[in-house]
């Protein structure tokens, strides 16, 4: 139940944030709602991720088992740390209107979210590797 809640979480950020580029253009009030509601819905998902993970007795006390090596999964939190820092630069930016930053930061963010995003839909299952 834990990993469909992580999965869900993330999932709802990824459409988001795909949403509010749809409507970067087009209005921007929504691209901002959007976009925040991604935000809200990854960090969420992070702090959620987290705490299971360190305060509340690991991942694997709630059936989220890895299903790759130990350096592949290492990969995938880098570049998930990547990913949040180059997303809250980008959630202020916006807010600060720091458009030129905002605008380069989005051509690599939404590429890396998406691979982080699948990878992690893949890298991680609810039963032990036999």
């Amino acid at each position: 139940m834990a990993l469909f809640l992580i999965h869900s979480l993330m999932s709802l950020s990824l459409i988001c944030f795909y949403t509010g580029y749809f409507f970067r253009k087009r209005n921007l009030f929504a691209h901002r709602i959007w976009n925040l509601s991604g935000v809200g819905f990854n960090l969420s998902a992070a702090i959620y991720l987290l705490a299971m993970k360190y305060l509340l007795g690991g991942i694997e006390a709630h059936s989220i088992f890895p299903a790759v090596a130990n350096w592949i999964i290492q990969t995938h939190r880098f570049f998930a740390l990547v990913a949040l820092i180059m997303m809250l630069v980008m959630a202020y930016s916006g807010i600060k209107r720091k458009r030129n930053l905002h605008v380069k930061l989005h051509r690599i963010f939404l590429p890396l979210y998406t691979v982080v995003y699948v990878s992690g839909l893949i890298i991680f299952q609810t039963h032990p590797i036999s």
